[in-house]
């Protein structure tokens, strides 16, 4: 491999930016082949008509461009090529890999489905609490169209009266309790309980019944009818 000493410049003619080859046209001589790894990698690919300057070497019978300089690029150009480059190495880092479009479909639509069935569940839900309130108002109806018709049915219900043996048969009644209402009162300003339980030890009727009533333990009422000494006191 031979390299001439003498810096030739040129301007691109052709670059297949597939292949990552193109062709130098210098005026007066034929054009120059250069590679795209012998190419300053700042500021981006080469462009067609873009002016170069660069050192010619022969490679197996060819020439090709090598120590290319770029002389139409400004360094602002450059600068803005470095943080351009800087900002999308920083977004597409490893460690922050680009999101998955598929991916992301995915869970759009996961959330779109789970929408869905939850709009499905209350509606049910609303639907079945709203059938279950016109049951009650129907039911409640019912009764209540029951219990008219019970009544329609029936009708004015007639007076009873009473014959004149039960009118006679329920004042007699009544009066023994005011006697014995009387009576218990009078018996308890009279008597108190002093530990006799038999019939034997009583000294009257009334006396009997207090205890009967009152005291504890007491054994003068053989048949339970709440009518104590009844043979003691002819009763």
């Amino acid at each position: 491999m031979r390299k001439e000493n003498m810096f030739v410049e040129g301007k691109i003619k052709k670059y297949n930016s597939e292949k990552g080859f193109g062709f130098i046209a210098i005026e007066g001589q034929a054009d120059i082949f250069f590679h795209i790894t012998d190419f300053p990698k700042a500021a981006g690919e080469p462009k067609v008509g873009e002016r170069l300057k660069f050192l010619t070497v022969e490679d197996k019978g060819k020439f090709k461009a090598v120590n290319i300089v770029r002389l139409d690029l400004k360094r602002s150009d450059l600068v803005n090529h470095t943080i351009q480059k800087e900002i999308t190495q920083s977004v597409v880092a490893p460690n922050n890999p680009p999101l998955n479009k598929k991916g992301i479909t995915f869970t759009i639509v996961g959330l779109v489905i789970i929408a869905v069935l939850m709009g499905l569940v209350f509606q049910k839900y609303q639907s079945y609490q709203q059938s279950q309130r016109l049951k009650a108002a129907q039911l409640i109806e019912e009764q209540k169209r029951i219990v008219e018709a019970q009544r329609q049915a029936l009708g004015d219900l007639p007076e009873i009266k009473r014959s004149e043996k039960t009118e006679n048969a329920l004042k007699a009644s009544a009066t023994p309790a005011v006697i014995h209402t009387q009576q218990s009162t009078i018996s308890q300003t009279q008597f108190s309980c002093d530990g006799r339980t038999h019939c034997s030890q009583m000294n009257s009727y009334e006396e009997a019944l207090f205890f009967l009533r009152n005291c504890p333990n007491t054994q003068m009422d053989g048949n339970n009818d709440g009518e104590p000494c009844e043979r003691q006191f002819g009763r």
